[in-house]
């Protein structure tokens, strides 16, 4: 878990005169992505920061909001702490080798986060990295032949690439920055990643920044591709590989510009395989939501702004954010039956196809269903249920059980 999302949360509730400034800057940058400009400033020069009674409206904001915003990547984590669960290495996407035939994935088994590789039928399971430090968030190349990850190793994170057979391990960044959040162009020729930069003489926990920034394949060329302060996370490419979805901003991949998504459109979602349209979901942030849950549930909207239609009723959220299938028909996610703050409940994984129709509920079990990903022909769904890899077919049916992290 990353302490600066607890210790966020923490400071927005506290009584502490500093604590509540600092705070409600915090607040500031996280809601608008940026340092105040100078039309946000008093007449004595300080910024207009909200009161503590805003401050606390914010922070349940932040704790029901986020919950839906993988840019931040606190949804998880928050739960994880409401309900006593910690998970910092084994809550992340199961990811599907091209083919389809192995699946990567994290155990801590070994006292550590480890990248493990697997057949797709749960068998032959090997830790590739073996190394005391944490290493996580595994991504395959396009060929299948090579692992991106991100790795501890060197103190700060920093994003590795290896064989898909452990071998031939390389240090791509090599930076004093936090270097997160890896995704391959899709032609493998480069690698989008976030670069996060502690604020100097200022608690890192809250006071830190991220840029934009891309590599070749082979760690030469690394470039930053934006200046301006954010607190985002998650980019990725279009379809094209010439634009990276960072945030709010379109980036030109060669870095000869950016351009801001219209403001109607959600920057939590998940981009069509075509880039054509956007997935997100709208949970309730006011008792006028509660009463009129047309405006729940999950939504499809067009990447200009236009068209938003719900496609499934009902609460859904969740990082990570609802996944297409590789043909760009039908969409899962997760429906929560529980109540925040008084227990933790069940989410299960659905699917649905993209115009509204053919709704389907795939699991049904005591636990939460985590993170998942669609298998490359579109049949099978791998997921996370309490720590363990599943796999279930998009119909609902063939669930099992892959891996015993734990043993």
């Amino acid at each position: 878990m990353n302490v600066d999302e607890l210790t966020l949360l923490r400071r927005l509730a506290a009584d502490e005169p500093a604590d509540a400034d600092a705070a409600r800057a915090e607040v500031w940058r996280r809601l608008n992505g940026g340092e105040p400009q100078a039309s946000d400033r008093r007449p004595d020069g300080r910024t207009r920061l909200p009161s503590r009674r805003v401050v606390a409206i914010a922070a349940l904001v932040v704790v029901a909001g986020l919950l839906v915003a993988p840019a931040l990547a606190i949804g998880d984590h928050l739960l994880g702490l409401l309900y006593g669960k910690s998970t910092p290495g084994d809550v992340q996407t199961p990811a599907w080798a091209p083919d389809g035939r192995k699946l990567a994935f994290v155990s801590q088994r070994d006292g550590n986060s480890e990248i493990y590789v697997m057949n797709a039928d749960g068998s032959e399971q090997e830790n590739l990295t073996r190394q005391p430090a944490s290493d996580s968030h595994p991504s395959w190349s396009r060929d299948g032949r090579k692992l991106l990850f991100v790795s501890r190793r060197n103190g700060n994170a920093e994003i590795y690439v290896m064989n898909a057979d452990g071998s031939g391990l390389r240090n791509l960044t090599r930076t004093p920055s936090d270097d997160l959040d890896p995704s391959w162009s899709p032609d493998g020729r480069a690698i989008a990643f976030v670069q996060k930069n502690c604020v100097p003489s200022r608690p890192c926990a809250t006071a830190y920044e991220t840029y934009l920034a891309v590599v070749n394949a082979d760690g030469s060329g690394l470039r930053r591709l934006t200046t301006r302060r954010a607190h985002v996370f998650n980019p990725s490419w279009s379809a094209d590989g010439k634009t990276i979805r960072y945030g709010r901003w379109l980036v030109r991949a060669d870095g000869s510009g950016h351009s801001e998504l219209p403001r109607n459109v959600p920057v939590a979602g998940a981009w069509s395989p075509d880039g054509q349209r956007i997935a997100f979901s709208r949970v309730s942030h006011s008792p006028a939501d509660i009463r009129n849950p047309t405006k729940l549930g999950l939504w499809v909207v067009n990447a200009d702004g236009s068209d938003a239609r719900q496609v499934a009723p009902k609460a859904t959220w969740g990082v990570p954010a609802p996944a297409w299938s590789p043909d760009g028909r039908r969409i899962a996610f997760r429906r929560y039956d529980g109540r925040l703050f008084e227990s933790a409940g069940n989410s299960d994984l659905f699917v649905v196809n993209a115009d509204g129709s053919g709704l389907r509920r795939l699991t049904r079990g005591a636990a939460n269903v985590r993170w998942f990903a669609w298998s490359p022909d579109g049949r099978t769904i791998a997921f996370l249920r309490n720590k363990e890899v599943y796999i279930v077919k998009a119909d609902g049916s063939a669930e099992r059980r892959l891996t015993q992290l734990d043993k």
